[in-house]
């Protein structure tokens, strides 16, 4: 398996497409998966083969803090531990464009905050509906 990161909206971010589009508003309901924050993202994408199967995305916020998001696996490969693999190439490339240590923020969907939790990251603030689904904002001091 293999990771492609690029910045923007280019060949990674439309192979990414399909995973996200796949997971989130196929699968989960969402209507609102694609915005102008792609524009500024880098976008990442995981390969079995030439098949993308899954995706995320980093970008700095106007705050100045390293954010990640759209954290997904293509339902066929999940189970098999490469979400772990894709928030590890995430916080890697923020470490390598902040030059250092850096914290980052994520708005992890409350089913899965006890992914997050097992690396690192910390709850912060209340629950909060983003759609129709629970959130809650997490974060982590990269090192």
């Amino acid at each position: 398996r293999d990771f492609c990161l690029s910045r923007g909206l280019g060949d990674v971010y439309k192979r990414q497409f399909f995973v996200r589009a796949n997971v989130f508003m196929v699968e989960q309901g969402f209507q609102v998966e694609f915005d102008d924050t792609d524009n500024i993202s880098w976008h990442l994408a995981l390969y079995d083969g030439d098949e993308p199967i899954g995706a995320a995305r980093i970008f700095l916020g106007e705050d100045k803090v390293w954010q990640i998001g759209r954290v997904c696996v293509l339902e066929n490969y999940r189970g098999k531990k490469l979400g772990d693999k894709i928030l590890q190439a995430c916080e890697e490339k923020i470490l390598e464009l902040a030059k250092g240590p850096a914290p980052v923020h994520l708005s992890a969907q409350v089913q899965a905050k006890g992914f997050y939790k097992k690396h690192g990251y910390v709850e912060s603030g209340e629950e909060y509906l983003d759609e129709f689904c629970p959130h809650i904002s997490m974060t982590k001091q990269l090192s």
